[in-house]
Parts: structure tokens; sequence; C-alpha cells
């Protein structure tokens, strides 16, 4: 039991910790207001100055630990209530992540789709971002007229050049940009970072997420907290679903950048042996 204890206590997060140091601060505080108050029994009622002068003096005193004392104890408690629960909405879980993971993995094993995806921005006859998934593991660039009711059936001989889905991060992206009430379109990789640090520190989904130019390339880091044991099943089943069909997360992330540029953006590699997932992407006009 006392290791349970200490388990959950490591686990808190950085919100719920300072909120036990304020509540703990708080009680301290409130003890010190009684103190006080005994002290100003203990003299009672008294025509001594000197007396009188220090039943005002633990007056004060107390007053200042009343107030502070509950002060602290609201500010804790609502850290540790509000701010220590995640935003993240109900529908997305750990579950909803590894499952949605398996049914895209088998869709596109199903439909013979190989290549990597590439994710579209809201061009071309296109009212929102989608995802192509190539039929081949070669370049295969998406068509240039496309309509938000397309869907390209490639067949088993690949003769088609791939399939046309909705990216499975799209509304969570739609969700952050109603919360903060702005667009990443057209604002650059930069400013759809900031946007996306609601993520973050408004849901703790991620503990970090990077875009870096390398080398000519786009580097996407990708860090899960929340769901750190999901992203890990998803990796060690379907290793190849991050680069096909990026879960909710990196979804969100690699379709804002196609809508904060404008442009093509093409996984060409992905190193996802380790906790940090790195997507090593290609931005192309389109």
């Amino acid at each position: 039991m006392a290791r349970k204890g200490l388990s959950a206590i490591v686990r808190m997060s950085p919100s719920q910790t300072l909120g036990l140091g304020l509540v703990v601060i708080g009680a301290i505080l409130l003890v010190l207001a009684y103190d006080a108050q005994a002290g100003i029994d203990k003299i009672g009622a008294t025509n001594d100055p000197v007396l009188q002068d220090r039943v005002a003096m633990y007056e004060n005193q107390r007053d200042l630990y009343v107030v502070s004392g509950i002060g602290a104890l609201f500010i804790g408690l609502f850290a540790m209530a509000i701010l220590g629960e995640p935003g993240l909405p109900r529908w997305f879980s750990s579950a909803t992540m590894v499952s949605s993971a398996r049914v895209a993995g088998g869709t596109l094993e199903g439909l013979s789709l190989k290549g990597s995806a590439c994710y579209l921005p809201a061009k071309h006859g296109l009212t929102k971002e989608r995802m192509f998934a190539p039929a081949t593991e070669g370049a295969s660039t998406p068509p240039s007229a496309l309509s938000d009711d397309l869907v390209m059936s490639p067949g088993k001989d690949g003769s088609s050049p791939g399939m046309l889905f909705e990216p499975l991060g799209l509304e969570l992206l739609a969700h952050v940009e109603r919360e903060l009430n702005t667009s990443v379109a057209d604002a650059g990789i930069e400013a759809a970072e900031g946007t996306l640090q609601m993520l973050k520190h408004g849901m703790g989904l991620m503990s970090d997420f990077h875009f870096k130019e390398r080398d000519g390339k786009t580097v996407l880091r990708v860090e899960y907290s929340g769901l750190d044991d999901a992203c890990r099943t998803v990796r060690k089943e379907r290793p190849n679903t991050c680069r096909q069909f990026a879960c909710a997360g990196c979804s969100c992330l690699l379709t804002a950048a196609a809508k904060a540029t404008g442009k093509l953006v093409i996984v060409e590699g992905v190193d996802n042996g380790k906790d940090t997932v790195v997507f090593t992407l290609r931005l192309e006009e389109w």
C-alpha cells in the first residue's frame, strides 16, 4: 500500500504538486492563526497597556494568518482539482487511440496502400484538409483537382494513385482553434506551433513537440505524456502507423503544418523506435 501511495505522488503533475504544497502551507498558516487566538484567549480582558499591545499583535497575526491560510488552501485545492485535470475531451482516450490505429492499419493493408502519408491543405477544390495515402512506396503526388466527397479506390493492382482520407487529427485541430478563437491557416509553422501549445499545457496530451529545419527538411519531434502508454502500444503493434496513418495527436500536428503553410506535407520517414517519435517531412508546393 505504501508503494502504491508513493507511486501516485510521483505521477502527480506539476500543477498538482504545486497545489499540494499550497494546501500544506495553508494548513500551517491556519495552525499559526489558531496559536495566535490561543494567546489572545490566555491573556483575556486586561487594562495593562503592555498586555493590550501584545493582544493587538496577536490579533494582527491571527488576521494575517487566517486570510493567507484560506487563500493558500483555496488556490491549492483549485490547482489540484481543476488545473491537475487535463482538458482533453473524454472521447479521446488511450483506447480510442489504439483502436483507431488498428482500424486505420487494417484498412491500408486491405486496400494495398503502401506509401507514406501526404497531408493536403484545403486547396484545389478541397474546403478542409485531407490525407492522401499513396498506393506505392515511391513518391506519388496527389491529383491537382479534388473535391471534399472524392474518394479514389486504388484497387489491388495499384492502378490508381492512392486514396483520400480525413486525417484523424482534423477534429482535434478544429477543437484547438475553436477554444483559442484563432486559425492556423496560412500562419506559418512557427505560429501554428505556438497555437498548438494547448495540446501540451491545456490538454496534457503531449509533453513536448517541435518543428525544426534540418538539411533542407522539416523535422517534427513528438513525445506524448497522458497517452504515452497508448503510443507505445501502437508503435509496437503497428510500427507503420506513424508513417502511413498517424494517430490523432501526430495527425493534428501534421495537418496543422499543411494548413499553416498551404503546402503538401509528405512524410518521408519516421524514427519511432523510442518514445520521442521523429518525423522527417518534405514540404512541397501543390
